[in-house]
Protein backbone atom coordinates (compact mmCIF):
# COMPACT_ATOMS: atom_id res chain seq x y z
CA UNK A 1 0.00 0.00 0.00
CA UNK A 2 1.30 3.65 -0.77
CA UNK A 3 2.11 5.69 1.73
CA UNK A 4 -0.33 8.48 2.32
CA UNK A 5 -0.42 12.01 4.09
CA UNK A 6 -3.12 11.82 6.54
CA UNK A 7 -5.27 14.93 7.50
CA UNK A 8 -7.80 15.55 10.13
CA UNK A 9 -10.92 17.37 9.07
CA UNK A 10 -13.46 18.93 11.12
CA UNK A 11 -16.37 21.33 10.02
CA UNK A 12 -19.74 21.34 8.24
CA UNK A 13 -20.59 19.75 5.12
CA UNK A 14 -23.79 19.74 2.72
CA UNK A 15 -26.10 17.12 1.01
CA UNK A 16 -29.15 17.26 -0.84
CA UNK A 17 -31.21 14.36 -0.97
CA UNK A 18 -34.85 13.62 -2.19
CA UNK A 19 -37.83 14.62 0.03
CA UNK A 20 -37.70 12.59 3.32
CA UNK A 21 -34.56 10.42 2.70
CA UNK A 22 -32.47 10.48 5.97
CA UNK A 23 -29.28 13.02 5.11
CA UNK A 24 -26.72 9.92 6.16
CA UNK A 25 -28.50 7.31 4.11
CA UNK A 26 -25.89 5.45 1.54
CA UNK A 27 -28.84 3.07 0.04
CA UNK A 28 -28.36 4.38 -2.99
CA UNK A 29 -24.83 4.28 -3.26
CA UNK A 30 -24.61 0.63 -2.11
CA UNK A 31 -27.31 -0.10 -5.01
CA UNK A 32 -26.00 2.36 -7.65
CA UNK A 33 -22.59 2.80 -7.04
CA UNK A 34 -20.44 6.24 -6.85
CA UNK A 35 -17.62 7.72 -8.23
CA UNK A 36 -15.30 6.52 -5.66
CA UNK A 37 -17.60 3.25 -4.77
CA UNK A 38 -18.60 0.24 -7.07
CA UNK A 39 -22.44 -1.27 -6.55
CA UNK A 40 -23.07 -3.66 -3.59
CA UNK A 41 -19.76 -3.79 -2.58
CA UNK A 42 -19.98 -0.94 0.10
CA UNK A 43 -21.21 2.19 0.87
CA UNK A 44 -20.74 5.72 0.98
CA UNK A 45 -21.64 8.83 1.66
CA UNK A 46 -21.18 11.77 -0.63
CA UNK A 47 -20.97 15.49 0.44
CA UNK A 48 -20.06 18.97 -0.62
CA UNK A 49 -17.83 21.29 1.03
CA UNK A 50 -19.93 24.12 0.39
CA UNK A 51 -24.13 24.97 -0.65
CA UNK A 52 -22.67 26.12 -3.76
CA UNK A 53 -20.91 22.56 -4.23
CA UNK A 54 -24.47 20.73 -3.09
CA UNK A 55 -26.16 23.05 -5.80
CA UNK A 56 -23.70 21.82 -8.05
CA UNK A 57 -23.96 18.50 -7.95
CA UNK A 58 -27.59 18.43 -7.61
CA UNK A 59 -28.03 20.32 -11.09
CA UNK A 60 -25.62 17.64 -12.59
CA UNK A 61 -27.86 14.99 -10.94
CA UNK A 62 -30.62 16.68 -12.82
CA UNK A 63 -28.42 16.56 -16.09
CA UNK A 64 -27.73 12.98 -16.19
CA UNK A 65 -31.30 12.58 -15.77
CA UNK A 66 -32.81 14.48 -18.66
CA UNK A 67 -34.37 16.59 -16.33
CA UNK A 68 -35.21 20.19 -15.79
CA UNK A 69 -34.10 20.54 -11.97
CA UNK A 70 -37.27 22.08 -11.32
CA UNK A 71 -39.12 18.99 -11.78
CA UNK A 72 -37.34 17.21 -9.41
CA UNK A 73 -38.27 19.74 -6.93
CA UNK A 74 -38.92 19.88 -3.54
CA UNK A 75 -35.35 18.55 -2.35
CA UNK A 76 -33.52 18.49 0.98
CA UNK A 77 -30.68 20.17 1.82
CA UNK A 78 -28.48 19.14 5.01
CA UNK A 79 -25.74 20.20 6.83
CA UNK A 80 -24.12 17.09 8.88
CA UNK A 81 -20.96 18.58 11.32
CA UNK A 82 -17.92 15.76 11.14
CA UNK A 83 -15.04 15.26 12.99
CA UNK A 84 -12.60 12.98 11.33
CA UNK A 85 -8.84 11.81 12.52
CA UNK A 86 -7.66 9.66 9.35
CA UNK A 87 -8.83 11.89 5.69
CA UNK A 88 -6.94 11.14 2.44
CA UNK A 89 -7.05 14.37 0.78
CA UNK A 90 -6.66 13.51 -3.18
CA UNK A 91 -6.86 17.31 -3.66
CA UNK A 92 -2.94 16.86 -2.59
CA UNK A 93 -1.08 16.18 -5.31
CA UNK A 94 1.83 14.20 -2.82
CA UNK A 95 -1.42 11.74 -2.04
CA UNK A 96 -2.35 11.36 -5.88
CA UNK A 97 0.94 10.93 -6.98
CA UNK A 98 1.45 8.08 -3.98
CA UNK A 99 -1.81 6.34 -6.48
CA UNK A 100 -0.42 7.82 -9.40
CA UNK A 101 -3.28 9.70 -10.21
CA UNK A 102 -3.84 13.10 -12.03
CA UNK A 103 -6.54 15.95 -10.56
CA UNK A 104 -8.18 14.87 -13.61
CA UNK A 105 -9.11 11.64 -13.71
CA UNK A 106 -10.68 12.40 -10.69
CA UNK A 107 -13.10 14.39 -12.37
CA UNK A 108 -13.46 12.46 -15.52
CA UNK A 109 -16.90 11.18 -16.31
CA UNK A 110 -15.47 7.26 -16.33
CA UNK A 111 -15.46 5.90 -12.82
CA UNK A 112 -13.41 3.28 -13.41
CA UNK A 113 -10.46 4.57 -12.28
CA UNK A 114 -11.91 6.60 -9.21
CA UNK A 115 -13.88 3.13 -7.95
CA UNK A 116 -10.87 1.47 -7.84
CA UNK A 117 -9.36 4.05 -6.03
CA UNK A 118 -12.11 4.20 -3.57
CA UNK A 119 -11.78 0.17 -3.10
CA UNK A 120 -7.86 0.68 -2.59
CA UNK A 121 -8.70 2.84 0.11
CA UNK A 122 -11.41 1.52 1.72
CA UNK A 123 -10.50 0.61 5.40
CA UNK A 124 -7.42 2.63 5.02
CA UNK A 125 -9.00 5.93 6.21
CA UNK A 126 -12.85 7.58 6.75
CA UNK A 127 -13.10 9.53 4.10
CA UNK A 128 -11.71 11.16 0.79
CA UNK A 129 -10.94 14.37 -0.11
CA UNK A 130 -12.05 15.46 -3.89
CA UNK A 131 -12.69 17.91 -6.10
CA UNK A 132 -16.44 18.19 -6.88
CA UNK A 133 -16.71 16.76 -10.71
CA UNK A 134 -20.05 18.99 -11.04
CA UNK A 135 -18.05 22.24 -9.80
CA UNK A 136 -14.32 21.50 -10.02
CA UNK A 137 -13.31 23.94 -7.88
CA UNK A 138 -15.47 23.06 -5.48
CA UNK A 139 -14.27 20.29 -2.72
CA UNK A 140 -16.22 16.80 -1.53
CA UNK A 141 -15.84 14.57 1.62
CA UNK A 142 -16.54 11.12 0.55
CA UNK A 143 -17.28 9.28 3.61
CA UNK A 144 -16.44 5.54 4.36
CA UNK A 145 -18.64 3.72 6.96
CA UNK A 146 -16.36 4.71 9.94
CA UNK A 147 -16.63 8.15 8.95
CA UNK A 148 -20.24 8.23 8.20
CA UNK A 149 -20.99 6.94 12.06
CA UNK A 150 -18.98 9.74 12.88
CA UNK A 151 -21.36 12.70 11.31
CA UNK A 152 -23.63 14.64 13.33
CA UNK A 153 -26.77 16.38 11.59
CA UNK A 154 -27.04 19.72 12.12
CA UNK A 155 -29.71 21.09 10.01
CA UNK A 156 -32.15 20.02 7.11
CA UNK A 157 -34.13 22.80 5.16
CA UNK A 158 -36.45 22.19 1.92
CA UNK A 159 -35.46 23.57 -1.45
CA UNK A 160 -38.90 23.92 -2.86
CA UNK A 161 -37.83 26.30 -5.57
CA UNK A 162 -34.51 27.61 -7.17
CA UNK A 163 -34.30 30.54 -6.13
CA UNK A 164 -34.33 28.85 -2.13
CA UNK A 165 -30.70 27.97 -2.79
CA UNK A 166 -29.52 31.16 -2.39
CA UNK A 167 -31.45 31.88 0.58
CA UNK A 168 -29.59 29.49 2.77
CA UNK A 169 -26.36 30.61 3.94
CA UNK A 170 -23.21 28.95 3.39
Amino acid sequence: MPEFFISKFEGILWRQTALGIHPLDTQGSFLYGGRFNPPALFQMLYSSFSIKGARAEFLKFARSRDTEPDELLPREIHQFFVTLDNVIDLTDSRNRKAINCSARVLIKKDWGLTQKIGLQLNRECEAIISYSAAAPKEKNLILYESGIRRAVVVASSVIDIMPDWDKIAS
